[in-house]
């Protein structure tokens, strides 16, 4: 009767983590169809502060330069072609401004928003990462993982850093498969 139990107990643990696997991260990216996107060759982080946690900041800069430098960019310290500003949210109330490629993509939920001024909150987790045109001062593309913070900042910010490191990593390698090929 114990061995019965304890397969049962084995079960449903079985169960709840492969119920987590299938409520996987989202990701979502949209960029600006009118721009060349081989015309951009170098980027620099305008601000390296968009998590609380020090750590997190360093991974998701990390993942960003092997992403960018893995499709022929090159980081500088000034005058960039692109300039990059991300947002870690772990917490609610988080507004996050609007992307004008012509008609906007809005990477927080599935659909498509009339171009204009529009704002959205940005649910707790959520990693929000902008390409901006240097010259243009325009973003000019826009990436979104959803459940990549698991939790708000505790005391202990290496342990955070380590519980969200896969997230991150994940999340921005995939966010960057939609970043546009040479030439488009």
């Amino acid at each position: 009767m114990k061995s019965v139990l304890s397969l049962a107990v084995v079960i449903l643990l079985a169960s709840t983590l492969s119920l987590t696997e299938v409520h996987a991260q989202k990701t979502s990216a949209g960029y600006d169809k009118s721009v060349n996107f081989s015309s951009y060759k170098t980027f620099m982080f305008s601000e390296t502060k968009g998590a609380r946690n020090p750590i997190v900041n360093e991974m998701i800069m990390a993942a960003v330069v092997r992403e960018l430098t893995a499709r022929g960019l090159t980081r500088v310290d000034a005058n960039p072609d692109l300039r990059i500003a991300y947002l870690a949210a772990a917490g609610f109330g988080l507004h996050v401004a609007p992307v004008s490629f012509g008609v906007a993509v809005n990477p927080v939920y599935a659909g498509v928003v009339p171009h204009g001024s529009a704002s959205w909150d940005v649910t707790t987790g959520t990693l929000v990462i902008d390409l901006i045109d240097n010259k243009t001062d325009r973003a000019v593309f826009r990436g979104t993982a959803k459940e990549v913070l698991q939790r708000a900042p505790s005391a202990d910010p290496a342990a955070d850093a380590k519980l969200v490191s896969k997230p991150i990593n994940k999340g921005i390698a995939k966010i960057f498969k939609k970043y546009p090929k040479p030439g488009k």
